[in-house]
């Protein structure tokens, strides 16, 4: 370990190229202090010749790491290399920029959390820098030096992947993760879950290793806008190369900032998610996986049709593709062949698809809604502004998943409908006392199941029934889309309690309506206040019962802002029918 040091300190000292391993005994360590005591007396004569480098100064890492929390410290840091500079994104409280220090391969590691791009001079990977620390803080267990001065660099161009441990093999990245925090590390490990948001603009997945298998608590964690880029997903083996251990309390965080910090291997072979003829000319095919450009020819010829439809063209864009077609015939099924199509890591496509030639499509709005309904017997109401075809337009609360019981469904193909007409959506329709005489969906005439029969039917709309539990009637936001999972309108509700904090899944679902600006104002994020001060109010105060007060819209005018919407619950509603203040189009 002392050579090792040695080495180090001789390399800093004006050998800022040589490499690690290599002691340049022509660059003797300089006479003066040292972590042992002072240096030599001035003056004193040595017996004999001195050739072996002095004792090499202490890091300064473990002691400040044993330091507790405070600002006024003076704390040495000697002769580290910085080996990672980390961006900023997302939280700046725990995900601030910042760089990470190391000396030797297996000693510890140290994130530093000022900004390298502010610092005097700016550092860059591989410079050796010794400083002082002014104050320590821990933010999810992990120490952290927030404050420096006294940045000095010594040398530049140490080769950091010397300082790298490959800890595929190892069994206690999570059981000893403060030996392991911070330290540069190669890994290799497969993903064993879906993504999910871990912080703000982050995202992570438990992963197996060499090592370690089945812990939730060893995590490979990235960017959201990297891992859709890299088209990160379960399954998929990531190999890290020099990239810093994080933590986040008991959680080993194994991180990707950047693209070239990973490399995806043996992801799952992406299929045909839908198909769509978006024009009597034209097919949109949504792939489960992003579509590497160069392995689609733009003539279209990887693309073959039965029924003697052909394709003139292909455009490639993330994980869709665009083909142009031959006129298709109304009413005519197309399946359609793909050869060479493959996603970013090579993998050749899976299978075909299926698409039914286009149909004028329907435009719609959210018109009516009452979230409090007894036995969550609630209603959503869409009003068609112009007629068509609605097969493949899906209605969602929140981020529509079933697992926490949001309200998702999708219009069943073939279903068509006019200007003026009206759709109500009721939840909880496995409850008989939400769906009296257990009608079925009404798909051909609004009046097939009359309400004499049907008691919940309205005879004015068509009916369509939903098996949830009912809709959340505190902070919501509902959501249409079309065929083509295009956000069409939406609408943010609140009960607007004072102090309340957001659902992570209504911020998340605000998110995606303010992206497709089908919400005033058109924001990233929606948090708390933001969302609450955005939102219609008093979802919670609409009536009991079908007959009750409701939430509706006031005119026929759509500016995408809670100014459209009636307050307060109490408006007397008008299922199946306009609103007051609307008029037939």
């Amino acid at each position: 370990m002392r050579f090792a040091l040695l080495v180090l300190f001789a390399a800093a000292c004006g050998g800022g190229n040589t490499p690690s391993g290599i002691l340049d005994s022509q660059q003797p360590i300089p006479d003066g202090p040292t972590a042992d005591g002072p240096g030599p007396v001035d003056g004193a004569a040595d017996a004999t010749p001195d050739t072996t480098p002095d004792t090499v100064p202490a890091d300064g890492i473990a002691d400040a790491k044993g330091t507790a929390d405070g600002s006024g410290l003076n704390l040495p840091i000697r002769l580290v290399v910085v080996t990672y500079l980390k961006p900023q994104i997302g939280s700046t409280t725990n995900d601030p920029a910042g760089f990470t220090i190391q000396r030797e391969q297996t000693g510890l590691g140290l994130f530093v959390s000022v900004d390298p791009t502010t610092t005097t001079p700016a550092l860059v990977v591989g410079d050796v820098v010794s400083f002082d620390i002014t104050q320590m803080g821990t933010v999810g267990s992990q120490r952290r030096a927030q404050g420096i001065t006294n940045l000095t660099r010594i040398s530049q161009g140490t080769d950091v992947s010397t300082l790298s441990t490959d800890v595929s093999a190892a069994t206690d990245l999570v059981a000893a993760v403060g030996d392991f925090d911070s330290r540069l590390v190669n890994v290799t490990g497969t993903a064993f879950e879906a993504f999910a948001g871990s912080g703000q603009g982050f995202q992570r997945a438990g992963i197996n290793t060499a090592g370690i298998t089945g812990d939730a608590n060893l995590q490979f964690r990235a960017p959201v806008t990297l891992v859709d880029a890299l088209d990160m997903v379960n399954t998929c083996t990531f190999a890290l190369t020099n990239v810093p251990v994080g933590r986040f309390n008991a959680q080993t965080q194994l991180p990707a900032y950047v693209a070239g910090d990973a490399t995806i291997t043996n992801c799952p072979a992406p299929v045909v998610a839908t198909a769509v003829a978006t024009s009597a000319t034209q097919v949109v095919l949504t792939f489960s996986r992003h579509i590497k450009p160069s392995s689609v020819n733009a003539d279209g010829s990887d693309f073959t049709f039965t029924n003697g439809l052909t394709a003139s063209a292909a455009v490639v864009d993330g994980k869709t593709v665009t083909l142009t077609t031959t006129t298709q015939v109304t009413g005519t099924t197309y399946d359609v062949t793909i050869a060479n199509a493959a996603d970013l890591q090579g993998t050749p496509v899976s299978g075909g698809a299926s698409f039914t030639a286009f149909v004028t499509l329907a435009k719609l709005r959210i018109n009516e809604v009452n979230a409090n309904i007894a036995s969550g017997c609630d209603l959503i109401e869409l009003r068609v502004t112009e007629g068509g075809s609605m097969a493949g337009f899906k209605i969602t609360e929140r981020e529509g998943k079933t697992g926490n019981s949001e309200l998702t469904f999708t219009f069943p193909a073939g279903f068509t409908v006019a200007k003026n007409d009206f759709v109500i959506v009721h939840a909880a329709g496995n409850n008989n006392l939400c769906n009296l005489g257990t009608a079925a969906n009404e798909t051909t005439t609004k009046n097939g199941q009359l309400r004499a029969t049907f008691g919940n039917n309205f005879d004015t709309a068509f009916d369509f029934y939903v098996t949830d539990n009912g809709l959340t009637a505190t902070d919501n936001v509902f959501t249409l889309r079309d065929n083509t999972n295009a956000i069409i309108d939406a609408v943010f509700l609140s009960d607007n309690p004072a102090g309340n904090t957001t659902a992570t899944g209504t911020e998340e679902a605000a998110a995606l309506v303010g992206a497709a600006s089908q919400w005033d104002p058109a924001l990233a994020a929606y948090v708390n206040a933001v969302f609450h001060s955005n939102a219609v109010d008093d979802l919670n105060a609409t009536g009991t019962t079908q007959a009750g007060g409701t939430i509706q819209r006031l005119s026929d005018q759509d500016t995408n802002n809670k100014a459209d919407w009636t307050t307060g619950g109490t408006t007397a509603q008008t299922w199946g029918a306009l609103n007051v203040g609307q008029n037939a189009l």
